[in-house]
């Protein structure tokens, strides 16, 4: 706190963009879902057609992630990232036309602003705040969380008030402001000065750079899985409707104090080894609680929230303490989030395709063990204090 307080006028601007970035980057996904009964209502969609608007923002972030580094090198990362929140401000309105070709295109549009978001922040946290990495990440994580559940809390209401087209375009307002807060930094741009070497840096070949993005991956496929299928299990299990659904809420809201204080005590530790260490245990502990304790199923949900929201501040925090200069971290996050959202999109198809076959939770399930255990003994050993460039 006392170094935020420490900051000067410009670098407040910057603050604020950046937590206005946040605030862009899950909002404008998680209110679909609550709307998606009117959505398909409206538009007379078929349930594949509603499923391909949940998956094609996760393929969207993964496809793009790919490039979003190298395309930021070029233009510029502030240029990059104001680019970014104008494709997610007109995705935002071309999604609310009613027209599903329309609702199609803005999602797309969407899902690639938020790609860009997401993994050229970590680098600009890095390139203008480099001694408050964890502090800057712990703002930015905790302002992305509380918006997307914020914005699922009241898109219900706003639907049965309005449409779902009203709904779903609220938060463009804040995206409008973040673009113009944003477009002040555009009169500092100046091109990118890097090390000539960190242009040949190719992370995919860094073991370490492999090891965080195991801890991305494993995470997004967790989360995501239980997202999608945590209630249906519940019902299964004789939960009733209303209970489940307050367990899904109690899962992502334990998830939010952790991705704030997670990166602010990551930096400050010698290094982060039993804390991704005992990020995975809490996974498999929770995960089991759920398997054989079902009735003490809110003591596993919450343990997995806690682990949730420890993996995403460890890892979003990563991008800056394991790399030297502002273009490597953007290059691990996008590989990180390419690969991480891609399980996170055939995470669910996997877990669900296993129930049905084998018309039992425990093979389903089996997947999030196995997650657990490659987070405890290989994830881990991202946490120790080496940086990509030294592993390259």
């Amino acid at each position: 706190m006392n170094d935020v307080n420490k900051m000067n006028k410009q670098s407040w601007i910057l603050f604020i963009g950046i937590l206005l970035i946040g605030a862009s980057l899950r909002a404008p996904i998680t209110s679909v879902g609550i709307a998606l009964p009117s959505i398909k209502e409206s538009l007379l969609l078929s349930n594949t057609s509603v499923s391909l608007i949940t998956i094609i923002p996760l393929l969207s972030f993964a496809a793009v992630s790919l490039f979003a580094a190298k395309i930021s090198h070029r233009y510029g990362l502030e240029r990059t990232v104001f680019g970014a929140l104008m494709i997610i401000l007109i995705g935002i309105a071309l999604r609310a036309i009613t027209d599903v070709s329309w609702l199609y295109i803005g999602t797309i549009l969407i899902g690639v602003g938020i790609a860009f978001g997401n993994v050229l922040t970590p680098g600009i946290i890095k390139m203008n705040f480099p001694l408050r990495i964890g502090v800057m990440t712990g703002y930015y994580t905790v302002v992305m969380n509380i918006f997307g559940s914020l914005s699922s809390y009241v898109t219900a209401p706003l639907v049965k008030q309005f449409n779902y087209q009203f709904a779903i375009s609220l938060i463009g307002v804040v995206t409008l402001i973040g673009i113009i807060v944003w477009s002040l930094q555009l009169k500092k741009h100046k091109a990118v000065k890097q090390v000539a070497s960190t242009d040949t840096i190719n992370v995919w070949k860094s073991p370490l750079a492999w090891q965080i993005t195991l801890l991305m991956g494993g995470q997004s496929l967790m989360f995501y899985s239980l997202i999608n299928w945590l209630p249906e299990f519940l019902l299964s299990e004789g939960v009733p409707i209303h209970e489940a659904g307050l367990y899904l809420s109690i899962l992502q809201l334990a998830i939010i104090p952790l991705t704030f204080v997670t990166p602010i005590f990551a930096e400050k530790m010698k290094n982060q080894v039993a804390l991704t260490f005992g990020t995975g245990l809490l996974f498999m502990v929770g995960i089991l609680v759920l398997m054989f304790m079902t009735r003490s199923a809110i003591i596993g949900i919450i343990l997995i929230g806690i682990a949730s929201g420890l993996a995403f501040g460890l890892v979003n925090t990563f991008f800056g303490l394991r790399t030297e200069h502002a273009h490597t971290a953007a290059k691990l996050s996008g590989m990180s989030q390419a690969v991480g959202y891609l399980f996170a999109a055939i995470g669910p198809l996997g877990f669900g395709i296993l129930h049905d076959v084998t018309h039992s939770w425990y093979a389903s399930f089996s997947i999030l063990l196995v997650t657990a255990g490659l987070i405890m003994f290989f994830g881990s050993q991202a946490g120790r204090n080496r940086t990509i460039e030294q592993t390259l």
